[in-house]
């Protein structure tokens, strides 16, 4: 299937221009400074919330939970219901023009349609990026390694030409699963969160943010996300707690071997 009107966009600068027009608005950002502990208190008969950092204590009237895969021990409710996926890239080296447009004539951005699905696309210097779940478990130096190995071997099953390619680069990163596989949002423990986009977070998060930063201005609640239950994942696959997570993966790969 092919989606005309889809598009592209790098991540990594989508972010670093969000950053900027939040500081233009008046916003301060403190990164590398880790919440460590969040405490709801009471003064003249308001609710406010403390927060412990690395880097220091801070007191706000409204708290966002925006940590996703990330989410820590800060907040345990929504630790609880949070199943962390790894999902992991290879870059090649610099492809020949020729192979390049034989491998991607029109340069598309493409993925398949398996639950442990591949996704892929040229680099603008014509670089093959290859893309997938590979070691499963969360993001460490360890599953990046694994991964270097696990994923050409995925990608010469879609490319044979690439059989004898080198690769260059590799990296990775944990997304928010939930156990029904559906993004939630509404509060939790008084504070507003947004989670669960299972790697579709780019465009999700940002329409997301946008409706969370309207229910903390007071706006009407429109989100139809917030009325859906939110089953905590079990133990052996949420965050902290992942040993289950290749059973997980082996139940999916059964999945596409019969589909």
């Amino acid at each position: 299937m092919v989606d005309e009107t889809s598009a592209s966009v790098n991540p990594a600068r989508y972010v670093a221009g969000l950053a900027r027009a939040a500081q233009r608005a008046g916003a301060c950002l403190h990164d590398h400074t880790r919440v460590e502990k969040i405490e709801a208190e009471s003064h003249n008969g308001a609710r406010k919330f403390r927060l412990r950092t690395s880097r220091g204590t801070t007191t706000a009237r409204e708290v966002i939970l925006a940590s996703g895969a990330y989410t820590t021990e800060a907040t345990p409710a929504l630790r609880r219901k949070i199943i962390p996926i790894g999902s992991y890239i290879i870059a090649t080296e610099v492809l020949p023009a020729e192979l390049a447009r034989e491998l991607s004539p029109r340069n598309r951005m493409i993925y398949d349609s398996k639950h442990f699905l591949y996704y892929y696309r040229l680099s603008p210097d014509n670089r093959m990026l290859f893309g997938g779940r590979a070691a499963f478990f969360p993001e460490t130096e360890k599953t990046v390694r694994q991964s270097a190995e696990i994923l050409p071997r995925g990608m010469i099953t879609v490319y044979p030409q690439l059989r004898d390619t080198k690769v260059e680069y590799v990296w990775g990163g944990t997304l928010d699963f939930t156990l029904d596989v559906m993004p939630h949002a509404g509060k939790i423990d008084d504070m507003y969160f947004a989670a669960g986009f299972a790697g579709h977070g780019v465009a999700a998060a940002t329409w997301f943010g946008t409706k969370l930063a309207g229910l903390v201005c007071g706006e009407t609640d429109s989100l139809p996300f917030t009325g859906i239950p939110f089953p905590a994942a079990p133990i052996g696959l949420r965050s902290g707690h992942t040993w289950a997570l290749p059973l997980a993966g082996l139940w999916y790969r059964i999945l596409d071997f019969f589909t």
